[in-house]
């Protein structure tokens, strides 16, 4: 797994997009697949390389979550907020269960101030098993980001809620253990 991240200056904390590499996405030995092909291209920054790679694996392979998942990537990582939602939401369609989408469905939320719908979303991916990872789960992601919503709409004892809850799966998550000092310390919270 590789993180990318974002730091946007009116957010109080990062928020992590999630670059998923599958297993059952890569080629035969000695042949690399459109999706890697397009995870390359992603972590390059060749974004319209990845999407005309992402689009001819999404025609060969038109219920492909994966793909539609990096699509909307390719898209967010340009600030085309709008598609990426569109192509996130196409990727859970097609595969409830894969977290990833939801995930990044709910930070272009968070990006573009719907936070109501970003707070749906990670409520959502609380509801899916929890899946491991470093630096920190999905439900660790929820929280934490349920808590940066919590702390931009004035609730600070659900933020703080959130955020504890996010430590309490993931102790050494470093961007958790900031928000909390922040929020702990009313006058860096102002």
């Amino acid at each position: 797994m590789k993180y990318l991240k974002r730091i946007k200056s009116s957010a109080p904390a990062v928020l992590l997009l999630i670059l998923m590499y599958s297993g059952s996405a890569l080629a035969q030995p000695g042949e690399e697949s459109l999706l890697r092909q397009a995870q390359t291209a992603i972590e390059e920054g060749r974004y319209p390389d990845a999407e005309t790679l992402l689009n001819q694996e999404i025609a060969e392979n038109p219920d492909s979550a994966e793909a539609h998942y990096h699509l909307g990537l390719s898209y967010h990582q340009q600030f085309r907020l709008r598609d990426a939602i569109l192509t996130y939401r196409k990727a859970i369609e097609i595969n409830p269960n894969y977290d990833a989408p939801y995930i990044n469905l709910g930070l272009a939320w968070i990006e573009g101030r719907r936070l109501d719908e970003a707070s749906k979303v990670f409520q959502q991916v609380l509801e899916l098993p929890d899946r491991e990872e470093s630096p920190a789960s999905n439900h660790t992601l929820a929280h934490y980001n349920l808590a940066v919503i919590y702390n931009r709409q004035q609730q600070p004892e659900e933020a703080i809620k959130a955020v504890k809850a996010a430590l309490a799966i993931s102790p050494e998550f470093e961007p958790a253990q900031e928000l909390l000092e922040t929020m702990q310390t009313p006058e860096k919270s102002q």
